[in-house]
């Protein structure tokens, strides 16, 4: 892997006001950026920070760093002339976001990860690599990123929020697989310009299916067949117990590469209240959550904290003939929450949790899956299918935490004893739920 700073013509300072407009545009039209008034709005002015001509001429490429309230985003906008043919991916004439005039004349702008011509062209101008691009096709989207794939050999992932400096997320991909962590798609270059990441090429895995998918598909077989889940043709739990060994084996990799830091589980029993307190502040007054984080701050044990997925889903990990992955980490490298995290003292350095927070968010995530397949075969009430789903949760829980706490090496990262495991697991997973669910009350 070698990073890639490339060398640029700046745009004429007289079209930046033309860029500041196409900004606007194309972030208006993004998922979560849609400016109805929620979270993720745009909001605010824009100001270019660096707008570079990469590929002059028709088609041409031009790539935009700028605030956008109070976020760093970066637009790679594709150029043609107007009435040129064009293939956008997917189709759809949405991918246009208006005009613009240089020195070479009028041309049509668009975004340039939905051309696929161009995309080929900034992939070769980014990395080299010279892709058909009768082969590019979109490969996943959300709030922070577009992946492209090349070819089927390359994933090519463009970065639509980017912070100052390098990327944490991206910190941990390159150190893992520094430190001959296998278990994701190797990196093959780093676009970056004036210390900034602006987007990543890599290993493209053939075959792979999503973890979020795969465990979806055993939940939905239980539902169909009945009986134990072990005995559903479906069965899940010989791969839970496979992720909970790729887990652990993450987890002993990014505390190779950063180290680790001695841990409070008193601090931690503040910080998840008050992280559930502004989200969800009625969990707080259940018994049993009472109760639960009464054990948690009369819990007296040995903890490390570690640098940590951060967002640890089943939608984050894929299978492949080789076994699993993990496709990519929390956007932007911070953490779903803060809660159980160690900092700097500036707060602005790396973010140490315990990695019980990573398998809190997994074991959510199983329960999540169960609940979804729920609601989904039975709407008004899930009726008749909770017992079936309290049973393929209990035995997928086991298998990966047996899988997670099997690895050598695995026992100096996480306190001793199972009750100390599931106090602290049950925990982190409150904060999870929450965090969930306030996502969706945004939508």
């Amino acid at each position: 892997m070698t990073p890639s700073d490339t060398g640029v013509v700046e745009v004429p300072d007289s079209a930046r006001a033309a860029l500041a407009d196409l900004v606007s545009a194309y972030f208006t039209r993004r998922p979560g950026w849609d400016g109805g008034g929620g979270a993720g709005a745009v909001a605010g002015p824009v100001r270019v920070l660096d707008a570079e001509m990469l590929v002059p001429g028709r088609p041409g490429i031009i790539d935009v760093v700028a605030e956008l309230g109070a976020r760093f985003v970066h637009a790679t906008f594709g150029l043609r002339t107007p009435g040129e043919e064009t293939r956008f991916i997917p189709d759809g004439e949405e991918a246009v976001l208006g005009s613009l005039v240089d020195d070479q004349g009028p041309a049509l702008v668009f975004d340039a990860t939905r051309d696929a011509v161009v995309a080929a062209m900034l992939l070769q101008r980014v990395s080299g690599e010279v892709v058909e691009a009768s082969l590019v096709r979109h490969l996943r989207e959300d709030e922070g990123s577009v992946t492209l794939a090349m070819e089927d050999r390359i994933a090519f992932t463009v970065f639509t929020e980017i912070v100052e400096g390098p990327r944490p997320d991206l910190e941990l991909l390159l150190a893992l697989d520094e430190v001959g962590f296998n278990h994701l798609p190797a990196p093959l270059v780093v676009w970056r310009r004036a210390g900034r990441d602006l987007g990543v090429a890599q290993e493209y895995l053939a075959g792979a299916s999503s973890g979020y998918a795969l465990a979806l598909t055993s939940v939905r077989d239980l539902y169909a067949s009945g009986g134990p889940p072990e005995l559903a043709g479906g069965d899940f739990g010989a791969e839970a117990h496979r992720l909970g060994t790729m887990t652990a084996r993450m987890h002993l990799g990014l505390d190779k590469a950063f180290g680790r830091r001695p841990g409070d589980v008193g601090r931690w029993a503040e910080g998840i209240e008050e992280a559930l307190r502004p989200l969800s502040p009625h969990v707080l007054e259940r018994p049993d959550v009472e109760e639960l984080l009464g054990e948690l701050r009369a819990l007296q044990v040995l903890s490390q904290a570690i640098r940590t997925h951060g967002d640890f889903t089943l939608g984050r990990t894929c299978r492949t003939e080789q076994g699993w992955y993990v496709v990519d980490f929390a956007t932007g490298g911070r953490p779903t929450s803060m809660a159980g995290a160690v900092t700097e003292p500036d707060g602005n350095g790396p973010v140490y949790r315990s990695p019980l927070a990573d398998v809190a968010d997994l074991l959510w995530s199983l329960e999540h899956v169960a609940t979804t397949a729920a609601d989904e075969r039975d709407p008004t009430g899930r009726d008749g299918l909770g017992e079936l789903a309290d049973a393929w949760v209990a035995r997928n829980r086991r298998a990966f935490l047996a899988g997670y706490l099997g690895v050598p090496g695995i026992s100096g990262l996480v306190p001793p004893g199972r009750e100390a495991l599931r106090i602290l697991t049950q925990s982190f997973e409150l904060v999870r739920a929450a965090v969930h669910q306030a996502r969706q009350n945004e939508r």
